[in-house]
């Protein structure tokens, strides 16, 4: 996972290789921050998901949406972002 600043806000984006994943460096930063949005680059089709984190040793289930990206729509990440927000 890395942190991505785009007008003053940071974001979370997850890039995996194949189409599934379970995304844990990604729910944890969504568990311990305010972050409500999250973005995934990966094989897979472009989807717009509501979420909740896993609930683990009694903490989580934090809801949250995710904007799935096909890879080949990385260069316009940005534009994606602010209609995703």
């Amino acid at each position: 996972m890395t942190l991505c600043i785009y007008k003053g806000r940071i974001y979370p984006i997850e890039v995996k290789s194949g189409s599934t994943g379970r995304l844990r460096s990604l729910h944890s930063y969504i568990d311990n921050s305010d972050c409500t949005c999250a973005t995934r680059l990966y094989s897979g089709k472009f989807s717009i998901d509501e979420l909740k984190t896993p609930i683990v040793n009694g903490t989580g289930g934090k809801k949250f949406k995710l904007l799935n990206l096909p890879l080949y729509c990385t260069a316009k990440i940005n534009e994606y972002i602010d209609e995703f927000l």
